[in-house]
């Protein structure tokens, strides 16, 4: 059976996988910003764009990986949890 790539993979993970990158590039670009604006004042731009831009892609990546949790739950944990999902003993 032939894989169709065309269309957009709709999983729980792939999901996650796009809140961890838009949110590694929504912490990358204010992160740069700031680096470039200590470097004006303090100088040496590389080691500060770097430094700043490496914690604005974690602060983001985090910030990525809760907000999926918030709105789309915690997954197999929520599920197992639930009384319909327990093992019957």
């Amino acid at each position: 059976m032939p894989t169709d790539y065309q269309r957009s993979a709709r999983t729980s993970l792939d999901r996650e996988y796009a809140y961890m990158a838009w949110g590694m590039m929504a912490g990358a670009v204010p992160g740069i910003v700031a680096g470039l604006l200590v470097a004006a004042f303090v100088g040496h731009a590389a080691m500060w764009v770097s430094v700043l831009g490496g914690v604005g892609i974690v602060l983001g990546l985090v910030a990525g990986i809760l907000l999926h949790r918030m709105r789309h739950g915690r997954g197999a944990q929520d599920r197992a949890a639930s009384p319909e999902h327990r093992p019957r003993s």
